[in-house]
C-alpha cells in the first residue's frame, strides 16, 4: 500500500514537471506588418523584426518554450478573453477599455519608448489642429489623440492595412496626417527614396508612450523579463540598432 502510495506520489510530481518543461507559451500579437516595430501575420511566416528577435532571445535564453499567434487588432483588448493567450506584445495600460485592469494584468518594464503624435509631410510641419481634416492609419489602430474630431465628424478618418500605402496617402496629398510611428513610416520612406518627408507636427499635441511585454497567468515570468531588460541592456539597445529604431 505504502509502495503503491510513494509512486503515485511519484509519477504524479514528474507529470507536473514534465507538463511544465513541455508547455507552449502562446504570445498574442498583432496581425499587421508594422515593421521593424513588429511584422506577423495569420499565414504563419514570420518576418524578422525588433519584437521577434527580442522576445525569441528572451524565451531561448530561458528555454522556455512559446508560439507566437497573430491576432486581429480590432479585437485587439479582448484577446486575453476570446483567444486565451498567456502573453501579450505589444501592449499598454492606456489602450484598455478596462480601465480598472480588472483582468489583473501584469505589465512589464517599458521596452521601447515612442511618440503618440501627428505626422504630416515637411511642407506641413507648422500646421495647426484646426487645419487638419483627415488621418489614416492602419485599420484597427485607434488615433486616441484624434478621437473627439472624428467622432464630431470634423475629421475623416481613413484606413489601410499596410504603413507604405498609409505613407503614399500623405506623400500624394490624400491625407493630411498620420498616427502610425516614424520608425514605421521612415521605414517605409526609404523604400520610396523619400525619407525625411514626413515629420512630426510639433504643435500639435503629443505624448510619449512605451510598449510593454504583459501576461495575466504568468506574473513570474514578466518578473524575468524585466531582468532581462536590465541585465542584457546592451544586447536591446543592440537589437533597436540593427533595425534603425530611434526613441524620443
Amino acid at each position: 500500500m505504502l509502495i503503491r502510495l510513494f509512486l503515485a506520489l511519484f509519477l504524479s510530481t514528474f507529470t507536473n514537471f514534465a507538463s511544465a518543461d513541455d508547455k507552449v507559451y502562446l504570445v498574442g500579437v498583432e496581425d499587421v506588418d508594422y515593421f521593424p516595430l513588429f511584422s506577423f501575420n495569420k499565414s504563419g511566416v514570420i518576418r524578422p523584426s525588433f519584437a521577434q528577435e527580442l522576445l525569441q532571445t528572451f524565451f531561448e535564453f530561458h528555454s522556455i518554450k512559446f508560439k507566437f499567434v497573430p491576432l486581429p487588432v480590432k479585437r485587439f483588448d479582448k484577446w486575453y478573453l476570446e483567444h486565451n493567450i498567456d502573453f501579450k506584445f505589444p501592449d499598454n495600460f492606456r489602450w484598455r477599455n478596462d480601465q480598472s485592469n480588472k483582468l489583473g494584468i501584469t505589465f512589464s518594464e517599458p521596452i521601447i519608448s515612442l511618440t503618440a503624435g501627428t505626422y504630416v509631410l515637411k511642407k506641413n510641419k507648422d500646421i495647426n489642429r484646426r487645419d487638419v481634416d483627415s488621418i489614416v492609419t492602419i485599420r484597427g489602430f485607434h488615433p486616441s489623440l484624434w478621437l473627439r474630431e472624428i467622432s464630431k465628424n470634423k475629421v475623416t478618418l481613413y484606413e489601410e492595412s499596410t504603413p507604405l500605402a498609409i505613407v503614399r496617402h500623405l506623400l500624394t496629398g490624400n491625407s493630411i496626417a498620420t498616427n502610425i510611428d516614424l520608425n514605421v513610416i521612415n521605414t517605409n520612406l526609404r523604400k520610396l527614396n523619400k525619407e525625411g518627408e514626413v515629420v512630426l507636427a510639433e504643435g500639435i499635441f503629443h505624448e510619449q508612450y512605451a510598449y510593454h511585454f504583459s501576461s495575466i497567468r504568468y506574473p513570474e515570468i514578466i518578473t524575468k523579463f524585466n531582468q532581462f531588460l536590465i541585465q542584457n541592456k546592451a544586447l536591446v539597445d543592440e537589437i533597436k540598432a540593427k533595425y534603425y529604431l530611434s526613441e524620443p
